[in-house]
């Protein structure tokens, strides 16, 4: 089993950069949020956008490791989920829902309700390495 490195408020885990990305980021988020006491529904939907976020890392920046995953505790009303890659990009399409691409952010921004976004960041396990984050925030 993956090991989180707790960094204060903030979890981090390595993602794999194979086929099982997704199922492990999903898998480690309805976990952590459950056991941090977030409702049902809500860790349902987290589930269902970190997947679609590592499905993106996998898809688009597989050889740009390390992938990691971010769970933080914003404060007692708020959780934030991130998947971070290496690919230095924070291009992300312009239209949602067109069918070569784009349909997974969108239901991202749609079940956050518009709070999400990308970032430039540092690896969480090795501050040396730079990239991109994708993060969404959602009720604890």
């Amino acid at each position: 089993m993956e090991l989180a490195r707790d960094l204060g408020r903030t979890w981090a885990w390595t993602l794999p950069t194979d086929a099982t990305c997704a199922r492990t980021a999903r898998r480690l988020v309805r976990q952590t949020l459950a056991e941090l006491g977030v409702d049902d529904e809500a860790v349902d939907d987290a589930g269902l956008m970190v997947s679609e976020l590592a499905t993106n890392a996998h898809q688009h920046a597989a050889e740009h490791t390390p992938h990691e995953l971010w769970i933080s505790c914003l404060d007692e009303f708020e959780f934030s989920c991130a998947v971070f890659d290496a690919l230095p990009t924070r291009d992300l399409p312009l239209e949602f829902g067109r069918a070569d691409y784009g349909r997974g952010l969108s239901i991202v921004a749609e079940l956050s309700k518009g709070r999400w976004g990308t970032e430039a960041a540092h690896a969480r396990l090795d501050p040396r390495v730079r990239g991109k984050a994708i993060w969404f925030s959602g009720p604890r």
